[in-house]
């Protein structure tokens, strides 16, 4: 398989507590509160931060374009929702932007859910959907060095610390940031913590 294409993606990913899933139209409204509400929590880890606030219209867009972007094998972006209540209280994803058959999983929480470890649960899940799903060689996950929470969930799920990029990620008004990049390699999954985290899958279709 070319390294530019990807298999067929599961459009929901459920865990214990979470759903992750592509993002839907009638998500809009709700997305944009939840981010507007979360924005000066997120603003020292998360560099799209710079571009809010955004009007509900904007929004709506951006959500399109994540939604056409995933369809067309491109970007692989989920909203984060809680599987019993349906409330939602994130984002994340697995972006194709790291090299030839590696993917980066990316996330975020909102603050009320934070210390529930429901960051690593997602990263967990993304680990195996992109080795096993996705048929990645490689996942990395990168974190800016002064986020101790999110330094932790690479760690816990058995990922191998391989250094620093250094003023690599640009905040525009807060100036450059370093990324400290973890890694796992396929034939060092089934000896990781992330391979046991239980999963359920759906592709396009419902029961694919």
């Amino acid at each position: 398989m070319p390294d530019d294409v990807w298999p067929e993606p599961a459009y929901v990913v459920r865990t214990k507590r979470l759903e992750l899933r592509c993002y839907e139209r009638s998500d809009v409204a709700t997305v944009h509160e939840v981010i507007l509400d979360n924005t000066e929590a997120l603003r020292p880890w998360m560099p799209w931060i710079q571009h809010e606030p955004m009007s509900l219209e904007e929004r709506g867009e951006l959500l399109r374009a994540f939604r056409a972007r995933f369809d067309a094998g491109e970007d692989f972006i989920y909203g984060v929702f809680d599987r019993d209540g349906g409330a939602y209280i994130g984002g994340c994803g697995l972006h194709p932007r790291v090299g030839a058959r590696a993917l980066e999983i990316g996330y975020w929480i909102a603050e009320d859910r934070w210390g529930q470890g429901l960051a690593t649960e997602l990263a967990a899940a993304l680990t195996r959907v992109g080795f096993e799903r996705m048929e990645a060689e490689r996942m990395e996950i990168r974190v800016v060095p002064h986020n101790t929470r999110s330094l932790a969930v690479p760690r816990k799920l058995g990922y191998t610390r391989e250094g620093t990029l250094r003023g690599v990620l640009d905040r525009a008004r807060d100036g450059r940031d370093d990324l400290v990049v973890f890694g796992m390699l396929l034939d060092e999954l089934d000896e990781s913590p992330a391979a046991y985290a239980p999963i359920e899958l759906e592709g396009f279709l419902p029961d694919a």
